[in-house]
This record gives C-alpha cells, sequence and structure tokens, in this order.
C-alpha cells in the first residue's frame, strides 16, 4: 500500500488527500514533477489547516506568509518546519526548471510531506493510526525483465542456466 492511501478514507483531509497521492505517484515519472507535487500538496494541507483551526490567523494567502506566522511556527516546531521549507524551497526550484532532481531528494520530499501529514492527523483526525513512512512502498511499476523474472522464477535461472552450459 502506497504510503499516502490513508488518506482516502479519511474525508476530512479530502481538500487535501488527492494532493498528496498524486505527488507520491509522479515520483515514478520523475523526480522533479514529484518535487513541484509535493510543494503544492503542502500548500494544500497548510491551507487546510488555517481553514479548518482558528488559533491560525493570516491576512495573506501566500505560502511563505502562512508556513512564517509565528502561531504556525510555534505549532508545528522547527524539526518539522525546516522539513516545510526544504520542500517550499526544493519546490520553487523545480517550478522554475532551477535544477533537475535525484531520487534521493524525491524521497526525502515525500517522507517529509508524510510527515507534516502524519502531524495533522494525530491533531485532527478522529482515528488517528500512528504510521512510518516507507520508501519501498511508493507505486513504481516493475520494469519488463524485473516482472518476467518474478514471475517466471527459478524456471528461467534453470532455462538460462542450461542455455549457457550447453553453450559450451
Amino acid at each position: 500500500m502506497a504510503n499516502f492511501t490513508f488518506l482516502k478514507d479519511k474525508p476530512e483531509f479530502s481538500d487535501f488527500a488527492n494532493d498528496c497521492i498524486e505527488a507520491e505517484e509522479s515520483f515514478e515519472k520523475s523526480p522533479n514533477a514529484c518535487v513541484k507535487l509535493v510543494r503544492s500538496a503542502f500548500e494544500a494541507s497548510v491551507k487546510w489547516l488555517y481553514s479548518r483551526d482558528k488559533k491560525f490567523k493570516s491576512s495573506s494567502n501566500d505560502f511563505f506568509a502562512l508556513i512564517s506566522n509565528k502561531t504556525f511556527e510555534n505549532a508545528v516546531g522547527q524539526s518539522l518546519l525546516s522539513k516545510i521549507h526544504y520542500c517550499r524551497k526544493l519546490g520553487n526550484q523545480a517550478l522554475h526548471n532551477e535544477k533537475d532532481f535525484n531520487v534521493e531528494e524525491g524521497v526525502r520530499c515525500l517522507s517529509n510531506l508524510f510527515d507534516f501529514v502524519q502531524w495533522i492527523d494525530k491533531r485532527y483526525s478522529k482515528n488517528y493510526q500512528p504510521r512510518r513512512f516507507n520508501a519501498e512502498d511508493i507505486p513504481v511499476e516493475e520494469s519488463f525483465w524485473a516482472k518476467a523474472a518474478k514471475y517466471a522464477g527459478v524456471g528461467l535461472l534453470g532455462a538460462l542456466a542450461a542455455f549457457f552450459i550447453t553453450k559450451k
């Protein structure tokens, strides 16, 4: 199961659930697309937070202004705030095609988004369950050869061995 799939079962998070799921699904296409969509998912989830919790107030709807708000900073803490800013910066670079991102940066952005979504889930969900991000759960389609080896299993290995033995 993908890391963000659980959000589908939480109607209270419908405003940002699809953004998170789409960001994770885009990882296979390219880390750049993933980083862009992670930034967008962060923005949607932060705006959701402001719309649902009256202690968060801002005269601006600008993403940077919202996450730089002292009430927001104090609520999420420095560690999570650093993760948000990391993804905001990379997302902005991706949007302006300033850099090509690697797999590790894409995974880190997804992991950071997951941590923030877990923070929201813990505070605003009716049925919170602790979860951990697992990079192996990011949906990617196996290559043709990986699928062939998986389904053929030992039979394929035996056939290859027999082929090479008879070639000698």
